[in-house]
């Protein structure tokens, strides 16, 4: 059923309680007449929100989370709830400001990014405990969605292997993978697992956290300390800029890939394949325990 035929369902029931609550209004006494008023009232706003759910769903604004354990029968405790939701919710925060700013927020998200995100609660459906969270996936003025920029590396992160994992942490950010890890937390101590599904703009995303995966990735980010950092200046020829974020220079030493957040978009797409650019980057440099070597990750701090 697609949203538009849903919507405009809705809105036919909608006039037809009205003309009901209009009836029913001339005729207080009339208590059958009361009561249809009331229920195809009731009728018109669960198709209208169904109808608001499905047009979220068609823009890539809809995350679908579903709880599931013994303690997960349609409802949770609070505090679990709290616990779990709380930390991932912060995890998005701290990661779309990353994204936005290319380092990570001194104390919470600012102000602006938690704006452009706008999640909210958008209801609970039958099963488990199923929860849907809506967001705002309108893209800034770089002609970029945080949403999605968000949503995207948050999937990369949870399905990252050990050879793209630290990328995927550098992406969202120091502050963002331990919220992530305080989440997983929550669950094992919940005695929870969780789903996540997204219907991106680029293709359905899907996360099963399923207690060994829980462990999996929660393993994955107890090995990751604070990087070293420093800035330098590399100077080489553009060979290519993607729409994830990524400025590629071959340089003397080989190429290298330049993570720049949004609000350098403009500022790159001015640079010409196979022209000479000098930049200045941070550096962070990883140390891999599992792998044993260290890893170097560069974000771009301005185009000299």
């Amino acid at each position: 059923m697609s949203s538009t035929f849903l919507r405009d369902h809705a809105n036919s029931l909608v006039v037809f309680a009205d003309e009901t609550a209009r009836r029913a209004k001339d005729s207080p006494g009339d208590f059958f007449l009361q009561m249809a008023a009331k229920n195809q009232r009731a009728a018109a706003l669960s198709v209208s929100k169904r109808a608001s759910l499905l047009e979220a769903d068609d823009m890539g604004e809809l995350l679908d989370v579903r709880l599931i354990g013994p303690r997960a029968n349609g409802s949770i405790p609070l505090d679990s709830f709290l616990e779990t939701i709380g930390p991932l919710s912060k995890s998005w925060k701290y990661a779309a400001h990353r994204l936005r700013y290319g380092h990570d927020a001194v104390r919470g998200a600012a102000s602006d990014v938690i704006g452009a995100l706008n999640f909210k609660l958008a209801g609970l459906a039958h099963g488990s405990t199923h929860i849907y969270i809506t967001g705002n996936a309108a893209p800034d003025l770089t002609g970029e969605s945080l949403l999605q920029a968000t949503l995207t590396q948050t999937f990369r992160l949870l399905n990252a292997g050990q050879e793209e994992f630290y990328d995927a942490v550098d992406a969202i950010g120091g502050k963002a993978a331990h919220q992530l890890g305080e989440f997983m937390k929550g669950l094992d101590k919940a005695g929870l697992a969780v789903q996540f599904s997204w219907n991106a703009t680029r293709g359905a995303q899907r996360w099963e956290g399923r207690p060994d995966e829980i462990t999996r990735v929660r393993a994955l980010l107890d090995t990751v300390n604070e990087p070293e950092r420093y800035n330098e200046t590399i100077e080489g020829s553009v060979a290519g800029i993607t729409d994830t974020g990524r400025l590629a220079l071959r340089t003397a030493e080989g190429k290298l890939l330049i993570r720049f957040p949004l609000k350098l978009t403009e500022e790159v797409q001015k640079l010409k394949i196979a022209s000479h650019a000098r930049v200045k980057v941070e550096t962070l440099k990883y140390w891999d325990s599992v792998g044993k070597r260290d890893v170097f990750k560069r974000h771009l701090l301005n185009v000299e």
